[in-house]
């Protein structure tokens, strides 16, 4: 039988966006080493389409979106007080004082999130260099879209990549001070991990995307509407891991019980010990975001778009029925969506995504940083059904498909 020629029409493509989308106007001001690799992109795509090797574009993209946020990291220059508080909220602990109930120097906002945020940046504060953690986590998701084009055997996901690497708001929220860079790194590596771990049927990395959940459910509190529809996902694929030595005389244990059971503990063992410490002051801080005084109508919103449009203030007219009204349509469309049925991976991110984006439509205040969090998880849902095949039915589909199908880019598993 013939041979097909290997193609990387993706990973073109992908290239493509990134140039385009950093070329922008001349007159902008770039580092000289960002102006350089930008020179070099088309090289990197003639390189990529000759060969048909669609790692060169991987490989060009990561190094690219890791530069570009490291050059453009001023030291000096902070457009959030969430890392500066999050720095101060560290060094109290370590002091071994109370993070939550306590004024900062650095912000007069409290430390609004659960303490999984401050095991996340201790070691970037340990190594004098808190706001690196934020770039670190760009890395590991541009890697972790490189493991599924691996993975599926297609360079689709570069596509994702490129996006990812290059758009301007999540260039500039891994650079400002936020913490959404790293929310959603911690959300997409997740479930990459369970993705994966269904794919191969691991209870071990099972485990470990559940001990991933649990720390993103400790780290911020908006990545929670992901959580029961991943649950679902595995609660309906009838996955059962041997518990004990031989999978005869070991005692089966549903997968979903203990994805539900790890995620949930591990994110419980790391708050217990500040909720014990003053319960007052924990819960207090943690639904600070329901603070009109901390949070007022702004953003990508409805309210701040009915404000704007009609004058109507909702904070005026609706008070402290905002959050309540939030919270409410956030579980119900938990709760219809899991009467829908979750029985892809991508139905529980679309699902997942969709309750998201209702949290934050119908909130006081939903800054564009927000959008880092769950940027990694919506380009992930093209691909998401594909990461769970068995790499034996990927070749079946790839066979069936038909005569002239162009050969994988990327190298087998």
């Amino acid at each position: 039988m013939k041979s097909v020629p290997r193609t990387a029409d993706g990973a073109v493509v992908g290239l493509a966006i990134a140039f385009f989308v950093l070329a922008g106007s001349q007159n902008d001001p770039r580092p000289l080493p960002q102006y350089g690799l930008i020179l070099l992109l088309p090289l990197a795509l003639v390189a990529t389409a000759v060969t048909g090797r669609a790692w060169i574009a991987a490989a060009s993209l990561v190094i690219l979106g890791v530069v570009v946020r490291a050059v453009n990291l001023d030291h000096g220059f902070f457009g959030s007080d969430v890392l500066p508080v999050t720095r101060e909220a560290i060094d109290r602990v370590l002091d071994g004082k109370n993070p939550y109930g306590y004024e900062f120097a650095a912000s007069r906002n409290p430390f609004a999130y659960p303490p999984g945020n401050l095991l996340y940046y201790l070691p970037g504060f340990l190594l004098s260099d808190i706001r690196g953690t934020e770039i670190a986590s760009a890395a590991i998701v541009l890697a972790g879209f490189g493991w599924a084009a691996w993975l599926v055997r297609d360079d689709g996901p570069i596509v994702a990549m490129a996006v990812y690497a290059v758009a301007p708001p999540f260039l500039l929220i891994a650079t400002d001070g936020s913490n959404d860079t790293s929310a959603g790194a911690l959300l997409f590596v997740s479930v990459l991990c369970l993705l994966v771990a269904k794919r191969r049927s691991n209870g071990a990395l099972l485990v470990t995307s559940a001990l991933l959940m649990g720390e993103t459910l400790a780290f911020k509190q908006y990545t929670l509407p992901f959580w029961p529809f991943l649950v679902a996902y595995v609660a309906s694929q009838q996955w059962e891991l041997s518990l004990g030595r031989g999978s005869d005389r070991g005692m089966g244990i549903p997968a979903w019980n203990l994805y539900a059971v790890v995620s949930l503990g591990f994110a419980g063992l790391i708050s217990l010990p500040f909720f014990i410490w003053s319960p007052d002051a924990f819960i207090g801080d943690l639904l600070a975001w329901s603070d009109a005084a901390i949070h007022p109508i702004t953003g990508w919103n409805v309210w701040s778009f009915l404000l704007r449009w009609q004058g109507w203030n909702a904070e005026t007219e609706l008070g402290d029925g905002l959050a309540f009204m939030d919270m409410t349509l956030m579980g119900a469309a938990i709760l219809l969506g899991l009467v829908s049925g979750v029985k892809r991976p991508s139905q529980a991110l679309i699902f997942g995504a969709a309750t998201w984006f209702v949290v934050m439509l119908f909130a006081r205040w939903t800054t564009f940083a927000y959008f880092a969090g769950v940027a990694p998880v919506v380009l992930l849902i093209p691909f998401a059904d594909r990461l769970v095949e068995a790499p034996e039915e990927v070749e079946k589909m790839r066979a069936a498909s038909g005569v002239g199908l162009p050969a994988s880019p990327l190298p087998q598993e």
